[in-house]
């Protein structure tokens, strides 16, 4: 797959001649705007949520093609345009890291306009992806350890939120959400 170019390889860091320890804080916080180096596990993180959006962007693209409906069609546009977001940010990141940014595999969508799913599963579909999203970029953001990742990460999950409220919406005023059933406490 490498030398075909269609294998999306994770950026390298070049393993330590010997170890060294931290002695300031700026390790956190920048020192005078300087940015310390990403760390294996930031890089990690950062890798993981590009190939989660590539994906993201692939699935909004197919069922943009088959969905009818105006407002579920702008609702995809536009979780397709913040996972494009991301991509763009991660990647720009990576490169001003001098560790080049993630080329997207490259998949096909197949042009079919008949959709395999209702509107309310994709929907559905879509309230949970919202729900894994800010999982993975809350995962994230409680690794990182630049306050710049940090700062963005916290950004990105109130995207996400105010995403999901559109959904949410949707779902309510279509009255394709039931009520979660609610415990009955009984009194002795």
């Amino acid at each position: 797959m490498l030398s075909k170019g269609i294998y999306d390889r994770p950026p390298m860091i070049t393993y330590p001649e010997k170890v060294e320890y931290e002695k300031k804080q700026s390790y956190i916080a920048a020192a005078m705007g300087k940015k310390r180096p990403l760390n294996a596990v930031e890089l990690t993180e950062i890798f993981f949520n590009i190939e989660r959006n590539y994906f993201s962007v692939l699935l909004c693209m197919g069922l943009l093609q088959v969905i009818k409906d105006k407002e579920i069609k702008n609702y995809i546009k536009d979780g397709m345009e913040i996972s494009e977001k991301q991509i763009n940010f991660f990647n720009e990141l990576l490169k001003k890291e001098a560790l080049l940014g993630t080329v997207p595999v490259s998949m096909a969508v197949t042009n079919s306009t008949v959709s395999p799913f209702s509107d309310k599963l994709i929907v559905a579909l879509f309230h949970f992806l919202n729900s894994t999203g800010v999982t993975f970029i809350g995962h994230a953001l409680s690794l990182s350890m630049r306050l710049d990742l940090a700062t963005y990460y916290s950004k990105v999950i109130g995207e996400i939120l105010m995403y999901a409220e559109k959904g949410f919406n949707i779902m309510v005023n279509r009255q394709w959400l039931e009520q979660p059933l609610k415990r009955q406490i009984e009194r002795f």
